[in-house]
């Protein structure tokens, strides 16, 4: 067999350009001699592609060893473990959330954790995460270490929140401020591919954000000076050197109840310029709508235009600006983003066959691809830590376009390329036909749409016939055995059975089962059966007897009530018959499947905040009972935080923060917020509540939003190509299946060339590769 040098030579004196590989591209994969070296490297590089991972790691044996270890499920899973253990302990933690209620009224003493203990766990947390990035270092080595900044922020992080953790125990848990608590969401981050593209996309969307969001102070400053000239404050409360000498004559007086609920706007919600600025970003968020307005509308219907205006410009234009700035951003970075990842597994796959490729040289013509054994192939494949479903797959894949047991490069990565999805389309399991002719009429019967079609008209008229009665007959339907209700749902769940044992029988078990539809219609039905069953041992037949009374009528109550419920459940299976119901509900689990990145993003924040907004409201609210000697009007003012009872909402511990960072994110109400923490502390408050609300609805909100259109129209395009193609669809798993966040993008992206390709090739500092040839 020629060396590599002698082939490379040939290349260049003959100007001869191979189409995928030659033998030559990798000169020394790996240093060890070891004869399993060159299959370890391949599994790893398959493993790195099928997780779209990074190939810039070391390849001596022991590292790949390790390596393949570090990212094996059980270490990962423990790993997951560590970092949640240590976001955990702000339960515990001083002031710790082990209280029944977050009243400060009826709250009693929290359950203190002795000093040392969460200390202790956090310290052994520390230690695991300084572990990881050890190892890290190690497995990818110093240079790329540098140029990965997400492993620098953690390590910085680790470095500040050992020094916080020195200090508090020197202090004996007795210090003021904790800031490695807030800090410590960046080990969630760091932790996963996708939330950093998250945050990469967040980074990038800021600078178009800022520029609507100056845009937005623009407005709302020109309408607050506009409020307070419009909506004076009365005259009593403005100083006597302020008042114009007609107003010090009484020229106004005819006036004075014209204006007296213009004033009252003035007093209420334009008093000072913060007063007002607030005022009118609450209204923003239609929090305050329409009482903001209604003490000067009701003087004037005129005034309702300031108010109008001030909106339409402000939440129907501003805001969804905010959207598609987001939109367009998400769907840009997170297209580049994808197209990144797809290089980096076209990469994987590439390295993968050149090690495999290492040892084997074909000497009839140049011209000729090379190939690889289909042995060295599967071999690599069934030792790769991959789904077993999608090595079964692959194998089918490899038998079909092997040729003499050799597979080029093209071929390796068709087969391999099955790992783009996690849906494998499998066929329809074939109904199995009787001989006899009526069994057989039956069969067809039962296997025509039109079955289910009249399936689906029963539950409907089921749950129509509950309506009504609950409606008119709500006492009777639960307290008497032969109400009408009751016969009704008897009937109906006997049909319910019939259905499914006709369509077990007649499809046989793997046809049944092949539906999901049916497995879910056969379970509902199993519960309603043995429901029905107890009702009928317990209280006899609906339909015989007369009408009593049970002794132990909560018992009936419940069993209707169950009924009755799982009923309504049953009624469910009409979804997968109407396109765009389907559509929408494989959206929202879809959305639930891959809220694991995105929702990181805001569980992130959510503790970032919670922990900061204890730090600086720890204790602020207080309650003061009002003085028994007062009698008569209000002791609180209408729409107060005390008149509302809002005691269990404040930061005294982290479970309550969140309860209220959310409130807040729901923006209903949430100005009741900001005047109680502003009176308890001060205006520099609205601070920390606007940055909160700009974070959580301005922008990871209406990034969730953007996930949501996205997939939406990835979803409904499919649906109308299947449609344009002539495709009929009837259940969840023919017409729809869960597409993750690379599914979304892959129809728009495009294959990386070759040479980029090998340009990564070349540039992985731990191969050392021969003359690339150039690509025409």
């Amino acid at each position: 067999m020629a060396d590599n040098s002698s082939k490379e030579g040939f290349y260049k004196n003959e100007g001869v350009v191979p189409e995928q590989t030659t033998a030559g591209l990798i000169q020394e994969t790996c240093t060890n001699e070891d004869n399993d070296i060159d299959l370890l490297c391949a599994v790893v590089f398959i493993e790195d592609a099928a997780k779209y991972r990074d190939i810039s790691h070391k390849l001596d044996k022991k590292t790949l060893l390790w390596y393949r270890w570090y990212h094996s499920k059980p270490v990962r899973v423990s790993f997951y473990f560590v970092i949640f253990v240590l976001h955990i302990l702000a339960f515990f933690e001083y002031p710790s959330s082990l209280t029944w209620t977050s009243d400060i009224r009826n709250r009693g003493n929290r359950i203190a954790v002795p000093c040392g203990i969460t200390e202790g766990i956090e310290m052994i947390c520390f230690l695991l995460i300084a572990a990881d990035l050890i190892l890290k270092y190690k497995l990818i080595g110093r240079s790329e270490f540098i140029k990965k900044k997400w492993l620098w922020a953690s390590s910085i992080i680790l470095i500040l929140s050992l020094i916080d953790w020195f200090i508090t125990i020197g202090f004996s848990c007795k210090e003021v401020v904790r800031y490695r608590r807030i800090l410590r969401p960046v080990f969630i981050l760091s932790n996963s591919q996708l939330m950093k593209k998250t945050v990469k996309c967040v980074q990038k969307t800021l600078p178009e954000v800022i520029t609507i969001l100056l845009l937005l102070f623009i407005h709302l400053y020109i309408f607050t000076l506009l409020g307070m000239l419009l909506f004076p404050k009365p005259q009593s409360l403005i100083p006597m050197d302020n008042r114009t000498e007609h107003f010090i004559n009484g020229n106004s007086s005819s006036n004075s109840s014209t204006d007296s609920n213009v004033t009252e706007e003035g007093d209420e919600y334009f008093k000072t310029l913060l007063e007002s600025f607030m005022s009118l970003l609450v209204l923003l968020t239609t929090a305050n709508n329409p009482d903001v307005m209604m003490p000067a509308y009701q003087n004037n219907r005129l005034f309702s235009v300031y108010f109008i205006v001030f909106m339409i410009i402000g939440n129907y234009c501003f805001m969804n600006m905010f959207l598609a700035v987001i939109y367009n951003q998400f769907r840009g970075y997170f297209k580049s983003s994808m197209q990144a990842s797809l290089l980096r597994r076209r990469v994987g796959l590439r390295a993968a066959y050149e090690v495999l490729l290492k040892n084997e040289f074909q000497t009839s013509s140049v011209m000729l691809e090379s190939s690889v054994e289909v042995n060295k192939v599967k071999n690599a494949i069934q030792e790769a830590n991959i789904p077993v479903r999608w090595k079964s797959k692959i194998f089918n894949e490899i038998d079909l376009k092997q040729v003499n047991q050799q597979l080029n490069f093209q071929a390796f990565q068709d087969c391999v390329d099955v790992i783009q999805s996690e849906k494998f389309a499998s066929n329809r399991p074939a109904i199995r036909w009787f001989g006899h002719p009526v069994l057989r009429f039956l069969q067809k019967c039962v296997a025509h749409r039109f079955f289910t079609y009249f399936g689906n008209l029963v539950a409907v008229v089921n749950v129509f016939v509950i309506t009504v009665e609950l409606a008119t007959q709500y006492d009777k339907s639960f307290n008497y055995s032969k109400s009408v209700l009751n016969i009704v749902n008897f009937g109906f769940v006997t049909y319910y059975l019939l259905e499914q044992v006709l369509k077990f029988v007649m499809f046989g078990w793997r046809r049944y089962v092949f539906e999901k539809s049916n497995i879910y219609d056969g379970l509902i039905t199993v519960a309603l059966v043995v429901t029905e069953i107890f009702s009928v041992a317990e209280y006899g037949l609906p339909l015989t007897g007369d009408e009593i009374i049970p002794k132990d009528s909560v018992t009936l109550w419940n069993v209707v009530r169950i009924i009755n419920i799982l009923i309504m459940a049953r009624i469910l299976r009409i979804i997968p018959q109407i396109k765009s119901m389907s559509i929408v509900v494989n959206t929202l689990v879809d959305l639930i499947k891959n809220m694991k990145a995105f929702a990181g993003i805001l569980i992130v924040i959510y503790y970032s905040f919670a922990i900061m907004g204890i730090e600086i409201f720890n204790g602020s609210i207080k309650y003061n009972p009002p003085n028994a000697t007062v009698t008569g009007g209000l002791l609180y003012k209408c729409g107060s935080y005390q008149q509302l009872e809002y005691w269990a909402n404040n930061f005294d511990d982290f479970a309550a923060a969140i309860v209220v960072l959310w409130d807040i994110m729901v923006v209903n109400n949430w100005s009741v917020f900001l005047s109680a923490y502003k009176s308890a502390t001060s205006r520099w408050s609205y601070l920390f509540f606007i940055i909160w609300w700009l974070f959580s609805v301005v922008i990871v909100l209406q990034l969730f939003t953007a996930i949501i259109i996205e997939n939406f129209i990835m979803k409904w395009d499919k649906s109308q190509l299947n449609t344009d193609r002539g495709r009929r669809t009837s259940s969840f798993e023919d017409s729809h299946h869960f597409m993750s966040v690379h599914d979304m993008f892959r129809s728009t992206l495009e294959e990386p060339s070759e040479s980029e390709i090998l340009q990564e090739i070349s540039n992985h500092r731990y191969l050392k590769l021969g003359q690339i040839p150039s690509v025409t």
